[in-house]
C-alpha cells in the first residue's frame, strides 16, 4: 500500500550552506532525499521520495565535538511503500526460475512459488523463460502483467530494501494475468 506521512524532525545543514544565502528549504529537501530515499524505514515501510520539506523553527548549534551543523526543525512529508499481507497487488513479471517467478511491483520485487502459480502442475519453459500448465495451457512468462495475493512480508532489520521479501500467491480467484480469468 502506498502511504504519505508527515514527519517532524531535526537535520542538520552545513554552516557554510546556511551563510551563503541559499533557500534553506531547498537544502533540507536535498539533504533528506540524499539521506532517506530508497531505504528501508520500520516505521514508514520502503521511502519511495520525499516529497515536501520546510523549516518550522529556529536552528541550533549541538554541544557535539566535531559537529558544525547547525540543526533545524524540519516537517517533511515523505511517499512510501508498506506491503500488508492479504493485499492485492499487481506487477510485471521480472524473471523466471525453477523455483518460481520474481514480480516487480514498482519500489521492490515480490516472489511467487512455483507451486502459488496456479492449481495446476506446471512445466518449465527454458526457451521462453516462462510456466506453462500442463493441463489448461496457461502460459506466465517474463514481462507479463500479473495480479498476487501478499500471503507473508519478512522485514528487514537494517535500511537495506534488499533485505525486504514478499511472498505472494496466484492461486485464488481473479489472481494470475488477466487473460486467465476473463471471459
Amino acid at each position: 500500500m502506498y502511504v504519505e506521512f508527515e514527519v517532524e524532525e531535526w537535520v542538520g545543514i552545513p554552516p557554510a550552506k546556511v551563510y551563503a544565502g541559499e533557500d534553506l528549504d531547498s537544502i533540507v529537501l536535498d539533504i533528506l532525499r540524499d539521506r532517506l530515499e530508497g531505504i528501508y524505514d520500520p516505521g514508514l515501510g520502503v521511502i519511495i521520495a520525499v516529497v515536501d520539506a520546510r523549516i518550522v523553527g529556529d536552528g541550533v548549534i549541538l554541544p557535539i565535538s566535531g559537529d558544525p551543523n547547525i540543526y533545524f526543525p524540519v516537517r517533511y512529508k515523505v511517499l512510501s511503500f508498506e506491503p500488508l499481507v492479504q493485499e492485492v497487488v499487481k506487477g510485471v513479471v521480472r524473471d523466471v526460475r525453477e523455483q518460481g517467478l520474481y514480480v516487480d511491483l514498482g519500489p521492490v520485487d515480490g516472489f511467487v512459488f512455483r507451486g502459488q502459480i496456479l492449481d495446476e502442475s506446471l512445466e518449465m519453459l527454458p526457451d521462453r523463460r516462462g510456466f506453462r500448465s500442463t493441463e489448461t495451457g496457461k502460459v506466465v512468462e517474463i514481462g507479463d502483467v500479473v495480479r498476487a495475493r501478499i500471503t507473508q512480508v519478512s522485514k528487514p532489520t537494517t535500511s537495506n530494501i534488499r533485505a525486504l521479501r514478499i511472498g505472494m500467491t496466484m492461486r485464488q480467484p481473479y489472481l494470475g494475468k488477466e487473460e486467465w480469468f476473463k471471459r
